[in-house]
């Protein structure tokens, strides 16, 4: 395949020879180094032959010296059509004005996308990069990432890393929500580990301090769970506090009510659904249909966008919307408390997993009743969490119980 490309590159040629003594011919060629492919017999006396343009110049020395009439059936290749388009003026100014418009093309962002972790305003940032005239039809050379980088971490105090990738025509906009930083830990000090939780204890790992507990024990908030003050191991051991640490995981115990309202607004869809397009040159759009893109009365909107592109990294700035509406009417219903248990439970389940920090959801068990117009779920939720924390004790060293010597013998 890439040697038939570099064959076309230089120009082939077919050609019909005819000799009286074709294999005289041949060996010839062979002698004199030209190649010849896809050779067929045609008759006793005649044959047909790729060649290229070379050789074929090569070749017509010899036909005088073996009294051979070469015949071109097929002209191919590079040279053979730029020999026909040489005096197409028209032609050649619009490749070049096709290669500038794609190289200015190329040179330009087309595509932002972007990831906005929760905590981050998306909307802000991206006016603040409008200020600094990044966008839409931005050349690539005019954005300095770096500068831009180190504006927005001045600027935004909501950002904890901010990046700014530029892939071909795409550009990526990438942040973090800056957190408090966490205290750091006085390794040395004297702490205790307290239950977060009401639970039961279900196994619990021990690295510093002296468990209070043991698995199978019922805990209530706040109970001291390892204690800072160490015993003494053997005789000639003293007592001591340190820094107690301990990951206990016990199964707790929370209660949940949710309400919702019986009466809703159901939506049936109706007829005359509709298909509406429209082009995008950059930022300028052009409706492909006549009045206005708002619409009236009630209706779902679906819009998908197809951009054209020619591969992965060269992006044109011409899209494509489609946009379907789909008129419905509402209509109130009345819902029982039943229909709506496996919502409401849902519910509730999801707000137990956000509070629990560190743990997982075991079972639940939950009642609905109506009350007042409005279904109300009360539920009592098991969880398997880590229940340990830990909390700075104020005792000092001489807080430390006064050990009796034994008297020498």
């Amino acid at each position: 395949m890439v040697s038939n490309w570099i064959r076309l590159f230089g120009g082939m040629l077919t050609v019909r020879v005819r000799s009286a003594e074709p294999e005289r011919f041949l060996n010839l060629c062979t002698q004199e180094h030209i190649h010849l492919h896809a050779i067929t017999r045609e008759d006793i006396d005649s044959l047909c032959a790729d060649i290229s343009l070379r050789d074929f110049y090569r070749l017509a020395r010899l036909k005088r010296r073996r009294r051979c009439r070469i015949h071109i059936l097929r002209r191919r290749g590079l040279p053979f059509f730029m020999q026909r388009v040489r005096r197409r003026y028209g032609l050649w100014a619009g490749m070049i004005l096709l290669c500038l418009l794609c190289y200015e093309l190329s040179a330009r962002i087309w595509i932002i996308r972007t990831d906005f972790p929760q905590g981050v305003d998306g909307a802000a940032v991206m006016r603040e990069l409008e200020q600094l005239h990044i966008g839409i039809g931005t050349k690539r050379s005019d954005i300095d990432v770096h500068a831009v980088k180190v504006h927005m971490m001045t600027v935004r105090d909501d950002l904890k890393f901010f990046a700014l990738n530029l892939d071909g025509n795409t550009m990526y906009v990438e942040t973090a929500a800056a957190t408090e930083r966490p205290a750091l830990e006085q390794r040395g000090g004297v702490t205790n580990v307290i239950a977060l939780q009401d639970g039961i204890v279900e196994r619990m790992t021990v690295r510093r301090g002296t468990a209070k507990c043991k698995p199978g024990d019922a805990v209530l908030t706040g109970e001291l769970l390892v204690d800072a003050l160490v015993e003494p191991k053997g005789e000639l051991g003293k007592m001591r506090f340190t820094d107690a640490d301990a990951e206990i995981w016990a199964a707790t115990r929370r209660r949940v009510t949710r309400k919702m309202a019986l009466e809703a607004n159901k939506k049936h869809k109706t007829t005359g659904s509709k298909t509406r397009y429209a082009i995008c040159f950059g930022k300028t759009r052009i409706n492909l249909y006549f009045g206005s893109s708002l619409t009236q009365g009630n209706c779902d909107r679906i819009i998908s966008i197809t951009t054209a592109r020619i591969n992965d990294y060269f992006v044109l700035p011409v899209a494509l919307y489609r946009e379907t509406v789909t008129p419905y009417t509402v209509t109130p219903v009345t819902h029982t408390a039943e229909e709506l248990r496996a919502q409401m439970e849902y519910g509730a389940r999801r707000a137990v997993e956000k509070q629990v920090a560190e743990g997982s959801f075991s079972s639940m068990q939950a009642d609905i009743r109506e009350e007042d117009g409005a279904a109300v779920l009360r539920a009592t939720v098991w969880c398997h969490e880590q229940i340990a924390a830990r909390v700075a004790d104020g005792r000092t060293e001489a807080d430390l119980p006064q050990t009796e010597e034994q008297p020498q013998q």
